[in-house]
């Protein structure tokens, strides 16, 4: 039984309900960035141009990050006000409906797609419905937001669980916990789509073969397989916690007395997707186009897209209405006056920056080995994603196993030191990457370097999130726990298209400032040098992206636990012997 300092019960065996809950944490954390690892794949089965479409196909991954951290801004709250049971529960079944309807785009949905369109654009003449392929990678895209926004409470309403259940000087070491399942997730989210993408494509007919032999009748396994197989998974993740959050303490609300800010969500939310949108039409010609990797002729850039600006525009202006309205209203979706404590907006910024240098190197890795694999030959796209999601998880590995040990500095040393102590790791792993990253570099070098970054940012996943949660009440938890992670992810869904129209225009102003080339090989060479200059230069802003982290932990303050204190606290009395020699003392 969990006690807090003052011998007051909080909750039975709240490790056990932990071990619980997380599974759905990994669940959703691994579809995070499965796609990812398996992107080139779904490219190819769907038939697509990647010289003209990968805008379109990276939004399976964009678009999943965009709607994750919509999500949580408002599931964390609602967690605070309907108590976190339902919330749990209720996120769980939209990512297994979303993984559902991924895993059959292919059929009614890319036909119903068709219909709506002919309903809205009656004339075939004017109006010319997309192919097939197309479609149906919009519905893949549309189910991957429905994952998303099931996914996205359940690591703050998770992160919120632990806070009810430990008093604040315990909740470093669940936290940490919490956060190296998170971020285990994104390990085999690499690691196991791109091992069962190569395990389809060489044993697939075998597998069906086998299942047929049994009297189960399956169309041979690929890509789709993926997410049918998080449905039985999430079954027994629901079940448990079901049986887990049954208590009083999980079904009560915490804030009875507040209302739910619509016009709040709806103001973040339009800021969120006009940003994420509009930076990815930053270069279009030269970062998504097919000029972009026309390697037979010179491109040139054609400049932005025509809604970058009205949306950047847009973002700013309900970004800025957002912080007016929260101001105004009397039950607002983030309080904003907790930005003023210390920790709190110290650990925000921080988290921001985490995000952002993590994005760099899950863009960085794929893109190097890519770059380098034979596609000519048998299965060499399932080799290169494979390959890649083995030399990510030296980056996502050390991270998730740095992020116990995080918690237990923290508890000794407090959330600066650990905090300063692992963004400097991580300045110093991206120095050594921008220095000795080239077409030559063996993948264990990358691996290694990879680590360095990985164990520096694995440190500050625990005493960031203590940091939050510990400055507020019971009925901001939800929120807080939520704001933890959104702002890792704003981090994340502003790299990963920013920096890649960003990478891919510098490489197109490299390349266009060696003039035109006569031979088509010479200017495939000059391509692969270009990018291998721009990622060596993505490395440096990662470098300094993280200092400025580094720099801002340097405000952190507190979090070192006195041990021996709690555990007095938590011993009982000894029971006084009787002695005849002592007579009670009578009342006068």
């Amino acid at each position: 039984m969990q006690v807090d300092a003052d011998n007051q019960t909080l909750v039975k065996r709240p490790w056990l309900i932990l071990a619980v809950l997380c599974l759905p944490v990994f669940i959703g954390s691994l579809d995070l960035t499965i796609v990812s690892a398996i992107l080139p794949e779904i490219i190819n089965q769907l038939r697509l141009p990647i010289d003209s479409k990968l805008d379109d196909a990276s939004w399976m991954v964009a678009a999943y990050l965009l709607s994750y951290t919509i999500s949580m801004t408002f599931m964390g709250r609602l967690s605070d006000m309907v108590g976190r049971r339902w919330v749990y529960i209720l996120c769980l079944l939209i990512f297994m409906g979303g993984s559902w309807f991924v895993s059959i785009a292919h059929t009614w949905p890319t036909d119903l797609y068709l219909d709506i369109y002919r309903q809205i654009y009656p004339d075939p003449d004017k109006h010319i419905p997309p192919p097939p392929e197309m479609r149906e990678l919009y519905m893949i895209i549309f189910g991957r937001t429905i994952q998303a926004a099931g996914a996205g409470a359940i690591v703050p309403v998770t992160m919120a669980i632990v806070s009810d259940m430990f008093p604040p000087q315990r909740r470093a070491k669940p936290l940490g916990l919490v956060g190296a399942i998170d971020t285990s997730g994104w390990v085999l989210g690499h690691l196991y789509g791109g091992v069962m993408v190569k395990l389809f494509a060489d044993y697939g007919e075998d597998i069906a073969n086998t299942l047929a032999d049994i009297g189960l009748t399956v169309s041979v396994p690929s890509w789709r397989t993926l997410f049918v197989l998080n449905l039985p998974f999430s079954v027994i993740a629901l079940l448990g916690a079901l049986l887990a959050l049954r208590g009083e303490r999980f079904r009560k609300p915490h804030d009875t007395s507040g209302r739910f800010d619509i016009v709040g969500i709806a103001l973040i939310s339009m800021a969120l997707i006009g940003l994420s949108v509009g930076i990815n039409g930053l270069s279009p010609a030269s970062a998504f186009g097919s000029e972009a990797i026309d390697l037979t002729d010179n491109a040139v850039n054609n400049g932005p897209a025509d809604y970058m600006y009205p949306l950047l525009v847009t973002a700013l202006i309900a970004f800025c209405a957002f912080i007016a309205w929260e101001k105004y209203y009397r039950y607002p979706l983030i309080d904003l006056n907790l930005f003023l404590r210390r920790n709190y907006s110290a650990s925000g910024f921080t988290n921001f920056c985490v995000g952002f240098v993590l994005a760099l190197g899950l863009v960085s890795v794929p893109l190097v080995i890519n770059l380098r694999a034979d596609t000519t030959e048998d299965n060499g796209v399932q080799t290169a994603a494979l390959l890649a999601g083995i030399v990510l998880s030296g980056l996502t590995i050390p991270m998730a196993l740095a992020a116990v040990p995080g918690g237990w500095l923290s508890d000794r040393f407090g959330y600066r030191y650990v905090t300063v102590g692992g963004m400097g790791l991580a300045t110093l792993g991206f120095i050594l990457c921008s220095l000795t990253w080239n077409v030559d570099i063996p993948e264990w070098v990358m691996a290694l370097e990879m680590a360095i970054i990985g164990v520096g940012l694995g440190f500050t996943v625990s005493p960031v999130s203590t940091a939050i949660i510990n400055e507020v009440d019971d009925d901001e938890r939800g929120v807080s726990a939520a704001l933890v992670l959104i702002l890792r992810l704003i981090g994340m869904t502003l790299a990963i298209p920013g920096m890649t129209a960003y990478a891919l225009y510098r490489v197109e102003q490299r390349i266009s400032a060696l003039g035109t080339f006569e031979e088509v090989t010479a200017r495939q060479e000059a391509y692969l040098i270009a990018t291998f200059d721009q990622i060596n230069e993505l490395f440096v802003i990662g470098a300094i992206i993280s200092f400025l982290a580094l720099l801002s932990a340097l405000y952190l303050h507190g979090g070192k636990v006195n041990l021996e204190t709690i555990t007095k606290a938590q011993k009982p009395s000894p029971k006084r012997k009787f002695s005849p020699l002592l007579k009670p003392r009578s009342n006068p």
